[in-house]
């Protein structure tokens, strides 16, 4: 069940990502962007309740199978994103991009083998206070690449809060719901939850969708891959060593799929009224 709630998830995260792209685009006149007029458009708040359901499901997921395992399936949604914008906006994924999709694939199937089972985290302390401080830096960072406009800036912030998010989830301790609600990991993931919304909705102003995607899914996949042994998963001897190859072999797969879509951007619906930020 772990894995039908990863896969949910990153299948829910992809398609919501390009309904939501789609509403910016639509509503964006490359001077400012209609918050109102934006949270009412039909395919954001379609879009939002598929995310919101992506997110139910990889909280299911994180309670079932290690964080690497929940992490990198989730990423499976960069694929879905390609795939789904290249149906909505015309252009094909073409030979690399199918490429780099049966890699990213692959590195995912890859850290699910040599991922052990999920456990419990004992040093809560260290890490609740890592997590507030994570916090407390993507607050900051991300009005700074707002006011730039830099859409791989954000999209950054945005996947680092994603990643802060998932971190505090598995922290909070759903044996007693009630006290859970109030604890320190689950206003963190509250609080990071939203700033990743924030920041990515704002990314995808100076951003291609599979661009931010891509950028956002490496910054949300890494860390907490990273981290999983700290937070009490169990994992095999050849993490160590498969992890960062395949963790290098996934941000290489992000960065392809990121250039075959700019190279496309020449397609008038998939092209940010904003210019691209480098």
């Amino acid at each position: 069940m772990g894995l039908t709630w990863v896969l949910l998830a990153a299948v829910l995260f992809g398609i919501g990502s390009v309904a939501q792209a789609a509403a910016v685009a639509a509503l964006d006149d490359g001077r400012r962007l209609p918050w109102t007029a934006l949270l009412r458009h039909p395919w954001f708040v379609a879009g939002t309740v598929a995310e919101g359901a992506g997110a139910l499901c990889h909280v299911a997921a994180l309670q079932s199978v290690s964080m690497a395992v929940a992490q990198c399936a989730v990423s499976a949604s960069l694929a879905v994103t390609a795939l789904t914008a290249r149906v909505w906006f015309g252009p094909r994924l073409g030979g690399r991009g199918l490429v780099a999709v049966g890699v990213l694939s692959m590195t995912l199937v890859g850290l699910a083998a040599v991922s052990g089972q999920s456990g419990t985290a004992t040093d809560t302390v260290a890490l609740e206070i890592g997590l507030a401080v994570a916090a407390g830096a993507i607050t900051v960072a991300g009005p700074a690449g707002a006011v730039a406009g830099r859409g791989v800036a954000l999209a950054v912030c945005s996947g680092l809060g994603f990643a802060a998010c998932s971190t505090a989830v598995k922290l909070v301790d759903l044996s007693r719901p009630l006290s859970a609600l109030t604890s320190m990991p689950a206003l963190v993931a509250a609080a990071t939850g939203l700033l990743g919304c924030l920041w990515w909705t704002l990314a995808l102003r100076h951003s291609t969708v599979t661009t931010a995607t891509a950028v956002v899914v490496v910054a949300e996949v890494v860390p907490p891959s990273l981290l999983a042994p700290l937070l009490g998963d169990t994992v095999s001897a050849w993490f160590g060593v498969v992890a960062p190859v395949a963790l290098a072999l996934a941000a290489t797969a992000c960065v392809v799929l990121a250039r075959g879509h700019r190279a496309a951007s020449a397609v008038v619906e998939e092209t940010p009224r904003v210019p691209v930020a480098a």
